[in-house]
């Protein structure tokens, strides 16, 4: 028997195996796009493809470090791909999306109207919450 407190990765592992089948596919979801910049270099990427320079300046307050781990992660998982440049000279990089990452429009915008039909009501829940926090 594995020892949950040695091993917090097995904690996860067994929650998403308990995990009902309803459940399974959109926590895949969000472990794909869930880190704190994976969306946006995605939706820079939406309309063309973009060198990394004009990608890090696009992308106000995110590190050098960072953007190339996000950027790694996305192509590694087929979202996007890195190319040369064939409109510089010089060598250059260009991150585009594929199309294994513009089929994630959709559900994405499926998420979106959600949180714009129901935002309201997490707002109100935090409110509670917050209130509830400040009371103790």
């Amino acid at each position: 028997m594995t020892d949950h407190r040695s091993n917090p990765r097995a904690i996860s592992t067994q929650a998403f195996a308990d995990m009902s089948d309803h459940w399974r596919p959109p926590h895949r979801l969000v472990r794909l796009v869930g880190g704190r910049w994976t969306l946006a270099v995605l939706a820079e990427l939406a309309d063309h493809g973009r060198r990394y320079q004009d990608l890090h300046d696009s992308l106000e307050g995110i590190s050098h470090k960072v953007l190339t781990d996000t950027l790694r992660r996305a192509e590694r998982d087929g979202l996007i791909s890195r190319t040369l440049d064939p409109g510089r000279v010089d060598t250059a990089t260009l991150y585009k999306l594929t199309a294994l990452g513009r089929s994630l429009d959709e559900p994405l915008a499926a998420l979106g109207q959600w949180v714009d039909a129901k935002w309201d009501l997490v707002d109100a829940a935090r409110r509670r919450w917050d209130a509830k926090a400040d009371g103790r």
